[in-house]
């Protein structure tokens, strides 16, 4: 790899936002309503709305699910119609899927927001009377400032727990480095103040019965799919899974012209049960389907721009991002199904669900330990989160998505950035709140009936074909029931400590 190729590729589809930015010569300048700078590498996607007094910039890209055919443009210039309240615009926005960075200048307004599964992630740095500066990932913001890993997350990341765990994640808002933190998604971030403010959910949970849930959701599912179609070459991520199996049904109108394949890693071999479901599964389609090798060893020079490319304290896949940046074709938008463990009941996964939640519970679930750090945050976003119970939600389903989701995941899409951008179709959320309107019960395992019946809506033929075969499910235990529930309801309600 030569200088020209590693610098092509350094910081692919990442970006950085501030005062004053030097340097970046091969990268788009952008000259921000506010005066500040963005810079953006120029693999990622960027499109300004010059509205007054509405201006909106986007990072990445919006799919209308009801409009397919509608560009970034397009999709700018309907938010911004009609001169809206911000929270006009960031209502609208549930509608919507994409993985995107938006920035909105509305009058007094100067808001960043990002995708319902903060799936683009936004880092920033309050520094004083330097302004705030915002970055996909801390590692481009720490040099300029000559920032350090703090005490606690030193002590975090060498904690015995982390140190055993193959693939930690930051919890909550957490960063490596002191004074750099993480916008979750569901929030939006004040650019002037550097205040950062919840803006979802802001209504009550409307409950759905299974059937209206799984024609609903996969509506927008397949408007979301269609809108992708229109705008990418795409390829799917395939395996014998539920998610996939989703995205796979609501693609049937346009799935002879997607590409599938699977990754091979870890355990996987090509004689692994899932390997040859999904095998099957494309030959019934009757699209190009191939394994991905993604266990051969990084040759020094990827290794290299693999390493500077995120902060250390992120990286997790480097054989595997590399299979894939030498095995797939560049010109493809990997559909990674993933963001719908949300709605998997995923830290209850036989439905039943926890009457007390303590921040104590919550870093046992996790699996990060009871470490100070992880306490901290998990206390902090506990707080925070109170009005997700208060609307009828569950708690649960939130922490995965706002924490595990959107730390692990998210980080793991930037990894995967150095080798194609990547789009996730359950990343909406008006769908995301049908689903979770649907009771628990249909959505966990072992049956994990509404996940079967979202399939059905879209392509039901495909319900001849197993799901996970081969896989140990975890069971409900024999006793789990009305009366057990009843009975951990009045002991909670009754007894617990106040």
């Amino acid at each position: 790899m030569d200088k020209a190729e590693r610098e092509k590729l350094l910081y692919r589809r990442q970006y950085l936002y501030g005062p004053k930015i030097d340097g970046f010569p091969t990268w788009k300048h952008v000259r921000m309503p506010n005066g500040y700078a963005l810079v953006v590498h120029p693999e990622l996607d960027v499109t300004e709305h010059k509205g007054k007094p509405c201006a909106l910039v986007l990072l990445g890209y919006l799919l209308d699910p009801d409009g397919p055919e509608k560009s970034n443009a397009d999709i700018l210039a309907d938010l911004a119609a009609g001169t809206p309240a911000t929270d006009d615009i960031l209502r609208a926005l549930d509608n919507y899927g994409g993985r995107y960075v938006l920035f909105i200048f509305n009058g007094a307004d100067e808001i960043v927001v990002n995708d319902a599964g903060g799936l683009r992630s936004v880092y920033f740095y309050r520094a004083g009377e330097g302004g705030i500066w915002l970055a996909p990932q801390p590692g481009l913001i720490a040099p300029k400032f000559n920032l350090k890993y703090s005490a606690e997350a030193e002590a975090f990341l060498h904690s015995e727990t982390i140190l055993k765990y193959q693939e930690p994640w930051w919890p909550g808002t957490s960063s490596p480095y002191t004074g750099i933190e993480h916008m979750l998604p569901n929030h939006a971030l004040n650019l002037k103040t550097g205040e950062v403010k919840r803006f979802w959910p802001r209504e009550h949970i409307v409950h759905y019965s299974p059937q209206k849930g799984a024609q609903e959701s996969t509506r927008i599912l397949r408007g979301v799919m269609q809108a992708a179609y229109h705008r990418f070459k795409m390829a799917m991520a395939l395996t014998g899974g539920y998610d996939s199996r989703i995205v796979f049904a609501a693609s049937k109108s346009f799935i002879k012209d997607l590409n599938a394949y699977t990754m091979i890693h870890t355990r996987l071999t090509e004689q692994s049960n899932d390997i040859q479901l999904a095998r099957r599964l494309a030959e019934y389609a009757g699209i190009p389907y191939k394994t991905v090798d993604c266990k051969q060893p990084m040759t020094s020079d990827f290794e290299d721009l693999y390493t500077h490319n995120i902060d250390k304290a992120y990286q997790s896949y480097g054989t595997v991002v590399y299979g894939r940046f030498k095995n797939l074709e560049q010109d493809r938008v990997v559909i990674k199904s993933v963001v719908n463990e949300i709605c998997r009941c995923f830290y209850y996964r036989t439905g039943v669900y926890p009457f007390n939640i303590t921040i104590d519970y919550l870093c046992h679930v996790s699996k990060l330990g009871h470490d100070p750090l992880v306490q901290k945050y998990f206390t902090k976003w506990a707080e925070d989160a109170c009005i997700v119970d208060e609307l009828g939600y569950k708690l649960m389903d939130f922490f995965y998505w706002e924490n595990r989701n959107a730390n692990w995941q998210a980080m793991s899409q930037l990894e995967f950035d150095l080798a194609h951008e990547e789009f996730t179709p359950f990343a909406n959320r008006k769908m995301l709140s049908i689903v979770l309107g649907v009771n628990h019960k249909y959505r966990c395992m072992p049956k994990n009936t509404f996940q079967r019946m979202m399939v059905d809506a879209s392509w039901p033929e495909l319900s001849q074909f197993p799901y996970n075969p081969g896989q140990k499910l975890i069971k409900k235990p024999w006793y789990e029931g009305p009366w057990m529930t009843a009975g951990r309801w009045i002991k909670y309600r009754l007894l617990k400590k106040r």
